[in-house]
């Protein structure tokens, strides 16, 4: 009998967690690790002046509190768990963070905020930073297959659901906990979860807190597991059927040797590049959308209908008239409607969710033309494929059509460093300058060789 089947979850993740070290990381997986850093990095500075950035470090100044870490974008300093509830507020709301769609969550919103908060007040380097990061991603896209695609449809906002889960491992890794260690932290933040559902979060400001909160959350657990607090350990009789009825926890210990080795690597087989400021199912109507533009003559005056054929889990985001800058990036009739009236992808990236953008009486008259339908086939098929297709029909009587998926497009899958690289100049690079952009890039790039975080996070100050 295979020892993982005897063993309990948490045992079995903790000690692959605990495992991982800078010297038995595979190339490929410590190369998608930077790209993960640096994306969220870059997601980091977009969000300096975004949301409700402003309103959370004004919370975070009236703490007070240890003077541990930096606080991005102005450099002044506040405890770990403080600044990385910041940095990860900024980030989240945004929806530019990575994704992994085979457990429909979010890990690098919380994990780097969480990693390079501790890694500062730690004074530690990047060759540690990095296995750290690995194990957040690790065990947090397990527990995400686990629930997927059920906890997702019944209404849970999944990064409040599982967002904590992430930092804590990652945190735990960094406080240098061993095996039970790293399950206590599990434990505790398994019974501080769930923190929020997505049919209450959502449209209102405090979505942006979300990820901020499940942030903290993690570190709070691992900062309290090495104290020796745990938890609730049942996860496969209580906790995932709480959560949800329909669950998988196979899926918990799936590609972990008998002898606490990851031999499959989920940070290999699928985590999402976001290039739109969306919900991520809209990428591929969007890619869909813009191939179009880019293959006919199409002119917005002369659109009569956009016809919307997707996966069940992006006809959801089907609302043409979004009040808010957090429903304007999860409205897939205005996000195509921007796309049809500007062809410019970068209008996706922040404009297109300002109240100008909102009350825009062009956006708004193209966003009634798009007509969202459920395609059962497409929803089959997925999370194997990602698929989408957009028919435009003109009025002399033209008809354009185009189907996308975008698991065969690789810059959402497997990037190159030059596709993370280009997202990041593009949005740092007004904010940071040329140099600083240039700096940063070269730091993360070879993380592992940075002993301690001071220039890297001087270059990301404005």
């Amino acid at each position: 009998m295979d020892k993982n089947s005897q063993e309990a979850p948490l045992q079995v993740m903790g000690r692959a967690a605990a495992g991982l070290h800078l010297a038995n990381l595979p190339d490929e997986v410590l190369l998608r690790a930077r790209q993960r850093v640096l994306d969220t990095v870059g997601c980091l500075v977009a969000g300096y002046h975004a949301g409700i950035s402003d309103t959370v470090r004004d919370y975070v100044h009236a703490q007070g509190g240890r003077q541990e870490v930096t606080l991005l974008p102005h450099g002044d300093k506040t405890t770990a768990s403080l600044a990385a509830l910041a940095h990860a507020t900024y980030i989240f709301g945004l929806e530019l963070s990575d994704a992994a769609p085979r457990g429909t969550v979010h890990p690098g919103c919380e994990i780097v905020s969480a990693a390079l908060a501790i890694a500062e007040r730690d004074g530690l380097g990047g060759d540690r930073i990095l296995p750290a990061v690995v194990a957040g991603y690790e065990v947090e896209i397990r527990f995400g297959r686990a629930l997927h695609p059920h906890a997702f449809y019944q209404g849970w906002s999944t990064i409040g659901l599982l967002g904590s889960i992430g930092p804590a491992v990652t945190t735990a890794h960094l406080l240098g906990l061993d095996a039970a260690g790293i399950a206590d932290a599990i434990s505790n933040v398994l019974s501080l979860t769930p923190a929020a559902t997505g049919r209450v979060n959502q449209g209102g400001s405090v979505k942006w807190l979300v990820g901020g909160h499940a942030c903290a959350t993690g570190i709070l657990a691992a900062d309290m597991a090495k104290r020796g607090l745990d938890g609730m350990h049942d996860v496969t009789g209580v906790w995932l059927p709480t959560i949800c009825e329909k669950n998988s926890p196979e899926r918990l210990t799936e590609g972990i040797s008998p002898s606490g080795e990851f031999t499959e690597w989920e940070l290999l087989s699928g985590v999402l590049t976001k290039y739109y400021a969306t919900v991520g199912p809209i990428a591929a109507t969007l890619d869909a959308t813009f191939a179009l533009l880019a293959e006919h003559p199409i002119q917005a005056a002369d659109v009569v209908e956009i016809q919307a054929d997707c996966p069940r889990r992006t006809a959801i985001f089907n609302k043409p008239h979004p009040e808010s800058d957090s429903k304007a990036r999860a409205s897939l009739p205005h996000c195509v409607a921007v796309a049809v009236c500007t062809r410019d992808a970068g209008q996706l990236l922040g404009p297109a969710y300002q109240p100008d953008a909102l009350a825009n009486k062009a956006y708004r008259e193209m966003a009634e033309k798009v007509r969202v339908t459920e395609n059962e086939d497409y929803e089959r098929q997925y999370p194997a494929r990602s698929l989408a297709r957009v028919t435009i029909r003109l009025k002399n009587g033209d008809v354009f059509s185009k189907e996308v998926d975008r698991s065969e497009s690789s810059r959402y899958l497997t990037p190159t460093n030059a596709d993370i690289e280009d997202k990041f100049r593009l949005i740092a690079a007004p904010a940071l300058g040329k140099a600083k952009t240039e700096t940063a890039i070269s730091l993360i790039q070879r993380l592992e060789h940075v002993e301690t975080l001071g220039s890297l996070l001087e270059s990301l100050k404005p």
